[in-house]
Formats: C-alpha cells, sequence, structure tokens
C-alpha cells in the first residue's frame, strides 16, 4: 500500500510539475495565479511579486506567500529579490501550520539586512533550531540534535538588501546550499533528527515594522538520479574552493570574526568542560535554598556530614544567586561569581576524609530572588557511593558575619538558628541548570581572560581593540566610566574593591588606584563642576575633589540623597545640557532624595491608578513597592537641591543626552513576565519633563497608550540594560553622531539606537553595532580622540576596557557650526514642547492661558506637557473649563489632569457628567483609549458612580465592545468590569474562545547571542501564550456575575489551555492566581459545574467541628495586633487558624480555600494582592477603604421603604443583604427601585477579632495569609 501511493504521489508530481530537470517559471510578471497568500499585503507591481506591510496595514506574526499543489524535495530554486524595513526568506520543504493566515514552518533561506544573516538558513517556527546555519558557515547537524561549524565559506561582499540580488537554493537529500549573487552563502549537512525531506515554497513577508518585498524571474527544477547528484556535486565545489577551517577563520563582513571564547579556568568556579551538569538533576535532587531575607543579604551556610572510608573519587556542583565562595574541611574549593557560572569540578577527593566533614559557604544575593544550592557525589574505597546535597534541614545558616575560622570543621555552629526554605528541586524556577558554558551574553565569563579584540563582532568599518584585562582579585570588577578635563578615565567596581584612573595613550594603558576614604561601589560617575561625582551602589550621592592641586582626589563630600536599592537603586549622574546642573537617576527601589532637599516637582500627583485589583509577582519580587518607580531628578550643585523630573521606570541604569539635548534612557524589563499581557521589554525612553512612564509592580503595568504616560522611542526585547552613552564627540560617521548607544549586559550587545524625529517626540531604530559572546558589557565613555571605550564586567565577572574606532572610508565630520539649520517642521513641535515645560511644577498666572489650546493637540509628547503644566496650577482655576470644553480631545485631557488633581465632593459629579456629554462612538480609537482612561482615573481617584451614572456610562460604552482595536477591546473590558456592566462576560468571553494568531515579537536574532538565557526566549517564540487573551480572563477574573455554566466552562478550559504554553518564571504562578481568584468568584453551582476542569472537589461547609475561641480578647487596635502578630511569625497553627476563621463568623460571609460563604469576596487569594498590615487594618477598621463590589447602599423604593446592606442585582430582582449575615436578604424588583445611594460604612461588623487572644490572633492572620497551604513556612 505504501508503494503505490509513492508511485500515484509521483504521477501526480510529474503531472503537476513537468519532468524532472526542466525549469518551470513560478511567476507569469502578470498575476499571482498559482500562489496563495493574504491580498492585502501581496500583489504584482511592475512586473514583479511585490509583498507589503504598513503602519496602518500590519501583519500580525510572519505570513507567507505559498506556491500552490505541488511540494519539492530534491530541487534547484532561483529568483531575483529585493527587500526593505524588515527581513524576508523563501521558504522550502515547508508546511503550511495555519492555512487561515498563510503561516509555514520549515527550512527558509533567510533574506536579512545584516550581513552574516543574508541568505543563511533559519528554521521558521522549528522548534528549538532557529538560526541552522549564518552566512559563512558550512554546518554539520548532528542526529543527536548538536551542530558544529565545520567551515568558513564564501566571500565577505557587502550585499544590499534594497537593490536586487539574486538567491539560488540547492536541496538534495540532506545537503543544501544556498547562492547569492553566485556565491556560497551557506553549507548545510543535515542529519538533525528533525530534518526536513519534503514540503512546500512560500515567500515571507516579516512581522514587526512596516517592510516591502520584490521578488521576480522565479524558476524552479526537480532534480533526481545522476542529474541530482550532478547539480550538488559542482554545488559543492564552488562550496569547497572557498572553504577555511573553522578553527582557523572566521566569518568576515563585520570587521570582525565571531569565534568561540574560552572556557574558564577550574579556579573561577567553572570546572571542566567534559562534566556535563545535567547529572546534578538524577538520583538525589538537590534543593535551592535561603531564608526569607531579601534584596543586599549574606549568609553562611553550614554542613556536617560523615564519610565511612577513603575517599576514592569525588565531584561538585554548587552555585548561588548572586555568588558564594565555598569550603570544604576549610579548604576554600572555589568561587562562583554570579549564578550563572557553577562551581562544577571533578577530582575534590583530597579536601574530604573518612570520618567527619563540613562544607562552608559564603553566599550573597545583590537583588531579587536568592538562592544556594549544592551537590557533592563520592564514591569510597570500598564501592561506597554517597551524595551529598542542599536541604532546608540539616544546614546550618546565619545572616551574622561569623568568626575567625568559621569555615573549619571544629567549629561551633550551634547558635546558628536563620530558617531556610526550599525554592524547589535544581532545574526548576528561574535558573534552570546553570552551565556556564560559552554562548552566552553577559557575564557568560567570569575569568580566565577577557574575550579577544577578533571574538567580538562591530559593525562594518568599526575596530574593537582590547585595552585592558583587569586583574579581577586585586581591582574587582567595572561597572562605572567617566572621563575627566584632561582626558583620563575613571572606573568603579561594582563591590568593594575601590576607584581607578586610566590614561590611554595608543597602544598603552596605565591604571592607578585612586583611593579616597576607601569608597567603592559607584553605579555614576560624572566629572563635573571641579570634582568627581559619585553615586554609590546603596549609598549616596558624594563629590571628590582635589583640595590641595595634586592632581589626586582627597575630599569626600555626601550630597542630599538617600540610600538603599542595590543593583535597582541609585545609578547614574550626569551633566544637564545647559551644563549648569546635573540629572540624577535611581531604579524603583530606590528611595527618592530626601523631601526637604526637593525644591521642585514636576509630577504634581502618583498612585498607582489600577481600576482593578492588582496581582503582585507570583514569585514575590517587588512586593509592596508602589509608585514612583524608578526616577531622575536635576540636582542644582550650589543650592544642593533636586527638581524631581520624570518617574514611572523599572530600571534604568543610565542615562544620556542626544545632539538636539534631549535625555535618553534604557529601561529594564521584568524577565519573568515574558508571556503575560503586562511584560514590557527592555526600551528606549525620552525623558521628558512631567513624565510617569507606568512602572507598577507585579500586573499593575501602566500600557504605553494611557493618556497620562507616554510611549516608548523603541521596544527592544528582552536583556538587562547597563550604560547609555551619546555619539556627540565621536570621530564617526554622522548617523552614528546622532545616535544613542544603549549597552545590554546579558546578550552581550551594544545597540546604536538611530533617532527619528517624530514631532516633539522620537521614534528610532535599534541597530545591534558591537556584540560579543560573552560580553557583559557595563559602561561606556567617549574619548577625547573621538573613540568609544567601553567596559565589561558585572557581578563580579572578568572585567576589561575595549576601544571602537571608526576605520571605515565614510567622512566622520561633525556637522558642527556650518550645518544647515533644522527645517522648521521639526523644530517647532520640540520648542513648543519645551516652552509648556517651563510651567511644571510652578504657579503661573499665565499658564492656563498659554498652555489649554494644547490641550486638543495631535502631539502625545505636546498634549502630555501642556496637561502637566495646567496640573501644576491650583485646581479651582481650571476645574470648570474642563467641563465647558466642547473640543471632544481637550476635554479628555482636562479630565484626565482634573481626576487626578481635584476633589471628590467638587468634582465628582461634574466631572462624571462631563465625560457622559462625549459621545464614544464619534471618537478615534486613540481618543476613545484616553476617554476610557479618564473614566478609570475618576472612579479611582475622585470615587465610583452612582448607580444611575454607571448605568447611563454602560449604555455608552457597551455598544462598542468589540472592536476591531485590541486595546480599545482590552480598556473597554477593563472598564465594564468594574462597572458590573451584564455583558461584559459573554462578549469577552467571545473574544477569548474566537482569538486569531497571536501576535509572536521578532526576537529571533537577539535570542541567538546567548544560549542559556535565549533558549527560553526561543522556547516562548515558538509556543507564545495568547497573552491578549490572558489579559481578558484576568480582567474578568473578579467578575461575580453575568456568567452562564457554559462560559464559567469556557473560561477554566482557556485558563487550563493557556498553561501548555511556555512563559517566564513568573507566567505558570500568575496563570495559577487568575484561576484561584476566578474560582473564588464563582457561586456554589458555578463550582461544582466547573469541578471537572479544575479538579477541584467542592464542597464549602467545613467538614470539622467549629470550636469557640477561648481568648481573653481585648479591644484590638491596628498597631497592637501588627506587634503581636509580628511576634508570632512561626511555629502558628494551621487547623487552629482554620478553626477561627468560621468561629468569628469570618466564613459566614467569605469563602476560602473552598470553605464558607458566598456573599463577601473569597479570600482565598488574599496573599496574593494584599500585605499582613493590609489584612490587619482591614479586619479592625473595615469601613477604612472597601471595595466597590461589596460596599453597602441604602435602596430607596418608589413607595419610600429603604432597605440597606450589600446590593446584587440578578436580572429583574435586586437582593439587598443586611449587615447581619444571619438575616435574609430583601428581594425587590428592579423596576420599584428610586435611587441607590452608597453607604460609606462597611458590610462588614468592625469587631469581630476582638474575642481573640494574641495567639488565637496570629493563627487566624496566618491561615489568611497561607492561602490554606497547611505546609507554609509559618506552621513550621
Amino acid at each position: 500500500m505504501k508503494k503505490l501511493v509513492s508511485l500515484f504521489s509521483i504521477f501526480v508530481l510529474a503531472a503537476t510539475s513537468g519532468m524532472a530537470g526542466e525549469w518551470k517559471t513560478l511567476f507569469d510578471g502578470k498575476s499571482l495565479d498559482g500562489w496563495e497568500g493574504h491580498d492585502k499585503f501581496w500583489s504584482v507591481k511592475d512586473g514583479t511579486i511585490h509583498g507589503q506591510t504598513t503602519a496602518e496595514n500590519p501583519t500580525k506574526g510572519n505570513t507567507f506567500l505559498i506556491l500552490k499543489g505541488e511540494e519539492v524535495t530534491d530541487f534547484e530554486f532561483v529568483c531575483q529579490v529585493k527587500f526593505g524595513g524588515n527581513n524576508s526568506g523563501v521558504m522550502y520543504r515547508s508546511e503550511v501550520v495555519d492555512q487561515d493566515n498563510f503561516v509555514m514552518k520549515g527550512y527558509q533561506a533567510d533574506l536579512h539586512p545584516k550581513h552574516e544573516y543574508f541568505g543563511m538558513l533559519y528554521g521558521e517556527k522549528y522548534g528549538k533550531r532557529g538560526i541552522i546555519a549564518q552566512r559563512g558557515q558550512r554546518v554539520v547537524a548532528k542526529a543527536d540534535g548538536s551542530k558544529e561549524v565545520v567551515n568558513v565559506i564564501g566571500d565577505d561582499t557587502k550585499l544590499t538588501d534594497t537593490e536586487w540580488n539574486e538567491l539560488r537554493i540547492v536541496a538534495v537529500g540532506n545537503r543544501l546550499l544556498h547562492f547569492v549573487n553566485g556565491q556560497i552563502a551557506m553549507d548545510l549537512t543535515d542529519n538533525h533528527p528533525d530534518a526536513m525531506a519534503k514540503g512546500k515554497i512560500g515567500l515571507q513577508l516579516h512581522g514587526g515594522p512596516p517592510m516591502f518585498v520584490n521578488f521576480k524571474d522565479l524558476k524552479l527544477r526537480h532534480l533526481e538520479g545522476d542529474e541530482a547528484k550532478k547539480v550538488l556535486a559542482e554545488a559543492v565545489a564552488i562550496s569547497d574552493k572557498t572553504a577555511k577551517p573553522a578553527a582557523k577563520a572566521a566569518p568576515k563582513g563585520k570587521g570582525k570574526g565571531k569565534g568561540k571564547g574560552k572556557s574558564a579556568d577550574a579556579g573561577s568556579g567553572s570546572g571542566s568542560k567534559k562534566n556535563d551538569p545535567n547529572w546534578v538533576k538524577s538520583g538525589e535532587k538537590p534543593k535551592w535554598i535561603w531564608n526569607d531575607g531579601r534584596t543586599e543579604q549574606r549568609l553562611w551556610f553550614r554542613h556536617g556530614f560523615e564519610i565511612p572510608a577513603d575517599v576514592k573519587s569525588a565531584k561538585v556542583y554548587t552555585t548561588c544567586d548572586n555568588g558564594a565562595t565555598v569550603y570544604l574541611n576549610g579548604k576554600r574549593i572555589g568561587e562562583n561569581p554570579d549564578w550563572q557560572f557553577p562551581i562544577h569540578r571533578d577530582g575534590i577527593e583530597k579536601s574530604l576524609k573518612k570520618g567527619g566533614n563540613t562544607i562552608a559557604v559564603a553566599a550573597s544575593n545583590k537583588g531579587g530572588v536568592a538562592a544556594f544550592i549544592l551537590r557533592i557525589d563520592l564514591e569510597t574505597t570500598n564501592g561506597k557511593k554517597l551524595t551529598v546535597t542542599t536541604q532546608p534541614a540539616g544546614w546550618k545558616a546565619t545572616k551574622t558575619k561569623p568568626a575567625d575560622g568559621w569555615e573549619g570543621a571544629g567549629f561551633d555552629e550551634s547558635a546558628w538558628n536563620v530558617k531556610l526554605k526550599s525554592l524547589g528541586e535544581i532545574g526548576t524556577g528561574p535558573w534552570g541548570i546553570p552551565s556556564g558554558s560559552g554562548g552566552a551574553g553577559g557575564g557568560s565569563k567570569p575569568s580566565g581572560g577577557a574575550p579577544a579584540a577578533d571574538q567580538i563582532t562591530a559593525a562594518d568599518g568599526f575596530k574593537v581593540d582590547l585595552l585592558y584585562t583587569v586583574p579581577r582579585d586585586e581591582q574587582g570588577s567595572w561597572v562605572s566610566l567617566t572621563k575627566d578635563p584632561k582626558g583620563r578615565f575613571y572606573a568603579s567596581d561594582q563591590g568593594g574593591k575601590g576607584l581607578y584612573r586610566i590614561t590611554v595613550s595608543g597602544a598603552k594603558t596605565d591604571v592607578e588606584k585612586i583611593d579616597v576614604d576607601g569608597l567603592s561601589g559607584a553605579q555614576g560617575l560624572e566629572w563635573a563642576f571641579g570634582g568627581l561625582y559619585f553615586h554609590k551602589n546603596g549609598g549616596h550621592l558624594h563629590k571628590l575633589t582635589d583640595t590641595n592641586d595634586d592632581d589626586i582626589l582627597d575630599k569626600v563630600e555626601v550630597l542630599p540623597s538617600d540610600t538603599g536599592g542595590g543593583e535597582h537603586g541609585n545609578h547614574a549622574v550626569i551633566l544637564t545640557e545647559d551644563e549648569k546642573a546635573l540629572y540624577v537617576i535611581g531604579g524603583n527601589h530606590a528611595a527618592l532624595p530626601p523631601e526637604d532637599s526637593i525644591a521642585r516637582n514636576r509630577i504634581q500627583s502618583w498612585d498607582e491608578d489600577l481600576l482593578l485589583p492588582r496581582q503582585w509577582d507570583a514569585r514575590g519580587h517587588a512586593r509592596g513597592r508602589l509608585a514612583p518607580g524608578g526616577w531622575v531628578t536635576r540636582f542644582d550643585p550650589e543650592k544642593k537641591t533636586h527638581e524631581l523630573v520624570s518617574i514611572g521606570y523599572r530600571n534604568q541604569y543610565d542615562i544620556a543626552l542626544n545632539s538636539r539635548g534631549d535625555l535618553f534612557t534604557y529601561d529594564a524589563d521584568m524577565e519573568w513576565d515574558l508571556g503575560m499581557p503586562w511584560y514590557r521589554p527592555t526600551r528606549i525612553n525620552l525623558v521628558v519633563s512631567g513624565s510617569d512612564y507606568g512602572w507598577r509592580s507585579g500586573s499593575g503595568k501602566w500600557p504605553s497608550y494611557y493618556e497620562d504616560s507616554l510611549p516608548p522611542v523603541v521596544d527592544i526585547g528582552p536583556g538587562c540594560p547597563t550604560g547609555v552613552v551619546t555619539g556627540v564627540g565621536t570621530r564617526f560617521p554622522i548617523r552614528y553622531q546622532d545616535a544613542i548607544f544603549a549597552l545590554d549586559w546579558t546578550f552581550g550587545t551594544i545597540y546604536a539606537i538611530h533617532l527619528e524625529v517624530d514631532g516633539a517626540g522620537y521614534t528610532g531604530k535599534a541597530e545591534p553595532w558591537v556584540y560579543g559572546s560573552p560580553l557583559p558589557v557595563t559602561d561606556a565613555e567617549i574619548g577625547d580622540d573621538g573613540n568609544f571605550y567601553f567596559l565589561i564586567g558585572g557581578r563580579n565577572t572578568q572585567s576589561a576596557m575595549y576601544r571602537v574606532s571608526y576605520i571605515g572610508n565614510e567622512s566622520t565630520d561633525s556637522a558642527g557650526e556650518n550645518a544647515e539649520p533644522e527645517p522648521r517642521k521639526l523644530r517647532i513641535p520640540r520648542a513648543t514642547r519645551l516652552a509648556l515645560e517651563t510651567y511644571h511644577g510652578i504657579d503661573h498666572p499665565h499658564a492656563i492661558t498659554n498652555c489649554w489650546h494644547n490641550l486638543s493637540n495631535e502631539d502625545r509628547w505636546i498634549r502630555n506637557a501642556a496637561r502637566v503644566a495646567i496640573e501644576s496650577q491650583p485646581v479651582e482655576r481650571w476645574a470648570e473649563k474642563v467641563i465647558t470644553e466642547t473640543n471632544p480631545q481637550a476635554k479628555i485631557t482636562g479630565a484626565v489632569a482634573l481626576a487626578r488633581m481635584g476633589n471628590p465632593e467638587k468634582h465628582r459629579a461634574g466631572l462624571t457628567e462631563a465625560l457622559l456629554g462625549l459621545d464614544p462612538s464619534s471618537l478615534t480609537d486613540d481618543q476613545k483609549l484616553g476617554l476610557l482612561r479618564a473614566y478609570a482615573l475618576t472612579f479611582t481617584r475622585l470615587g465610583k458612580p452612582t448607580r444611575k451614572e454607571r448605568l447611563q456610562i454602560i449604555d455608552r460604552l457597551d455598544p462598542l465592545l468589540p472592536s476591531e482595536n485590541a486595546d480599545v477591546n482590552t480598556e473597554l473590558i477593563r472598564v465594564l468590569v468594574y462597572l458590573e456592566a451584564p455583558n461584559v462576560v459573554p462578549k469577552a468571553m467571545k473574544l477569548i474562545t474566537d482569538r486569531g494568531e497571536t501576535e509572536v515579537p521578532d526576537w529571533t536574532e537577539l535570542a541567538s547571542r546567548n544560549s542559556r538565557y535565549g533558549g527560553t526566549i526561543l522556547k516562548l517564540l515558538e509556543n507564545h501564550p495568547p497573552s491578549r487573551e490572558i489579559n481578558y480572563a484576568f480582567l474578568l477574573r473578579n467578575m461575580r456575575r453575568g456568567w452562564t455554566v457554559d462560559l464559567r466552562r469556557e473560561y477554566f478550559e482557556f485558563l487550563n489551555e493557556a498553561a501548555k504554553y511556555a512563559g517566564g518564571a513568573s507566567y505558570p504562578g500568575f496563570l495559577a492566581n487568575i484561576r484561584a481568584e476566578a474560582l473564588g468568584n464563582c457561586n456554589d453551582a458555578e463550582r461544582a459545574a466547573v469541578a471537572d476542569i479544575t479538579g477541584e472537589d467542592f464542597n464549602p461547609k467545613p467538614d470539622f467541628e467549629i470550636q469557640p475561641p477561648k481568648g481573653p480578647g481585648r479591644q484590638w487596635t491596628v498597631a497592637e495586633a501588627n506587634a503581636e502578630v509580628g511576634k508570632r511569625q512561626r511555629g502558628r497553627s494551621f487547623e487552629n487558624g482554620r478553626n477561627l476563621f468560621h468561629a468569628t463568623a469570618c466564613g459566614a460571609c467569605h469563602r476560602f480555600a473552598g470553605l464558607g460563604g458566598a456573599i463577601g469576596p473569597d479570600l482565598t487569594s488574599v496573599k496574593n494582592k494584599f500585605d499582613r498590615n493590609y489584612l490587619i487594618e482591614s479586619i479592625i477598621d473595615p469601613s477604612a477603604v472597601i471595595s466597590d463590589q461589596y460596599s453597602s447602599s441604602t435602596v430607596t423604593l418608589k413607595d419610600g421603604k429603604t432597605h440597606t446592606g450589600l446590593v446584587i442585582e440578578e436580572g429583574e430582582q435586586i437582593k439587598v443583604y443586611p449587615p447581619d449575615h444571619t438575616s435574609e436578604p430583601a428581594v425587590v424588583k428592579a423596576t420599584d427601585v428610586e435611587k441607590v445611594e452608597p453607604v460609606p460604612v462597611s458590610q462588614m461588623p468592625p469587631a469581630l477579632i476582638n474575642t481573640l487572644n494574641p495567639d488565637e490572633l496570629a493563627d487566624l492572620v496566618a491561615y489568611i495569609m497561607s492561602g490554606g497551604n497547611k505546609d507554609d513556612k509559618v506552621f513550621k
């Protein structure tokens, strides 16, 4: 039967494709007959196949024009192609995986503007294969899934994407070759288990930025037998002519090779390359352990174990986030400078002995999650095998630095009492199994020498020189760089090894230590106003000066500033554009400068401004951390005062001014959010006066379209931003002089950000300008010679200094004074923004008159500047102007301002009425987004609407859902959920169930620069979650009404499906928390109906006897309760806490862990949203903050009767639950209701816990904050 099918296939192929060996023309020059694809992207233009996307007509992900009918096996293909704006490609031996959207999977001859990618072989949607072979590589893909570059091939001819180039593909058996303009580009022998033998041909339009591609002269011939052998032999012969051994010659074309880095030496902790670290996950698995400490913490560990005989052989694997030094029986066996670089060594048997042995560890954390892991495997001379692993029990730890000799076997650690917990087994969490192997970008080499210059890739015409390799043990790992008026550089170790002055003269580099009161650890350096400004990691802003003119800094002055924050703390300091002050910045864990030092605040009002409840990070990062997030101030060196300029960043490390004097920064992502809708990639931001870029912790990050925020200049992708420097002063081509350079530590890349003026702001493109593997870049500076100097290092990794110079043929003259004046259309918008910014943070009599008309400006940057100027004026001067404004955009912008600055009693009702006066159906999508944000801010800042207003707003907004604009859908759902609109659930669920193709970001090239971090990203790209629909589900999770059983089932089925996708470290936790909250808001019938999907054995009635409290109680205050509970954070009773939840009547209204009533909110997920203090305050003073969903109201009927309690609308009826939970609800007809008025008193009684003694209160709080988890640490 198989033979019959095969013969039939051959017959069909011959009948439709022509005989083997005959060329077939695939395009007639007039029509797309024989091809299929989206009509809106593909057409015939000037006798070519023309594909194009625009900003107005983008493609959601890559899409293809597919050759109909036939498939190819062995073949030869040629075409002419030119393209621009993004990369394209020709698919072959590929399959169609989404016919509706014309999506393909398989081999792609990549057409890419970058030299090393033009003509390469890329695996489109091809699992982990990604870039299979770059241009200039002959590769053998092996049966075990690995690959080897065996030769360097081809030439270094520069190819221009926007000009016609010939692409030729030869594929015979497992040998695939690509040619560009007759020159070999790629040669692969594919023995990979997933190699594709046959499939379809397609032409690519790439998702992302707008692009075009043109194809012509497309021809195909099928090959078989001797002819196939002949064509292949001729193609291989061309490849052979240029082949060089890969170990001796690297691909050219960037002026540098891409050679591999050397492995780190054993003493650095990397160990032997022959050891595969995967052995640590077999047998007895070690656990990641730590205590509950936060950032900037040190712990010392000890663990004793017995060995029954002499040791024959032993090996160790250990690492720590962020670093550790490890001892065996007092002997140092290694140090890991960061978690990616484990100590992984054979041959440690000499450090072990028969009898008692001791492991001692000095471990430290420098920000974020902390954990330590270790495993030792040994074999004794009598053949017995033993394993020693980290576990929470059996290991001792202390936070206090121990006395001398703590590393040795005889030390007494009995007083060490830090409680340890497990963060998961090896292979879990954000760490996986760190290998310390090459192929990474940032930080992949702790020591053993810095990467040689020929291991670093630079853009055409640029040369990289290694100037100085930092001796790590003596001078540390350098993370900040500046220069003085004499052109000498200053660099600082991240830790405690000091400040250094570097003099570069040609090929000679001299380094001297500058010891000024032992200062070290700068994350910001700037020479200005006669001294060196030094912003210390975790410390203050200092000024260092030379008091005796001996050219040595000798005096330290501490300036107004604050401390703390670690790697998310105090960062860069630079000279302002007018050279009269300094810009100073801090990350999202850095405290603002002291309040009495802030002379002017350009941001008048900030808050979380989240309409619906937030979820904190599922792994606890930045829990409780509130606005303003990262900040920028302007520091006056004479008055020693600050102006707060901008806020809302996550962790921007550095800033720089461009040639126009505008300020830019490179902000960090939260990589654990990958896959979630609130993930924000690393991005370049324009730092303007009064701006709030909307970083809020956990799920609270603002979308960039919010009217009270601003968009990024360019999104880059995952990474770890470090230095930012201007191209001003370089002796580079003019486009680089006008660029901003941004450094990414993780992916070892320096981006040249090419800016384009966009009104009063900018857009930009990020060019990977210099990169290496490894190349953990930290900071950069422009030398007096016009060259670019940069550092690598950080987190105690190997540090070095490099220079990039231009050796190309383009002019390096600066525009200078003879430059043409900037065109008026470019100059005026920026001048307008700057003029508006002069009113920020000051009360000015002409501000309203001069700024008001710009509230309607189409330019967001101008409109934002006008709004901030208005907000800076007393609100009573302009509130009425918002109400009476007739221009829709001005009214929306003014409404945002009034919501932020207004008084609830004076302005809420009038502002709500004014917003209702706008017809949303007549607005543009951007205006609709502004209107929805104005509503949200009105509700959060000024108060919830009345019932009448609520119904009016629902009537206005409900018809708009769904919209063709996905962002509008998101905000409509957000606001309508808040308003409890009856139709929002079915409409949102339809968007979820009928979702289209997920937009997948174009990060494949970026991921290729770091095999370790990049692997996670590639998994995400191959299996990207439906992030937008997850956001819809997130917004719906607190909606209690409007559901049917079928909709509930669809909802939880979607969450189960979403859990199968890849994501960041917090992705599964966020989904679990969404699911838990949504379950908590189901009624009893719904929970029972979805039990087969959720796996929940649901019965809300307690199956244990409820015992009354023992007391004696007291009249608890918030302060007393917090103090008593704070003393009792361990050893609590799960059973007693659960009993007290029901004994104090909490369970009469609230469900928890599946048990209790359903009138009030389910409290199971409280731990994901609030801290202990909030919980205690809510119990003792429940009326302080009342959720809109559960606040009491007075219902007045048309006959004058009233009912007070929790109001729940159910169709044509309204139920009013009285405060007494034992009473039945009053049921009235909706048509009998005259009005519903909110009551500022909670439904919940305020004295429920006054019968409890301190231990009982601690048990109750522990039970609630554990989420009902009896294995929580608080019960141990």
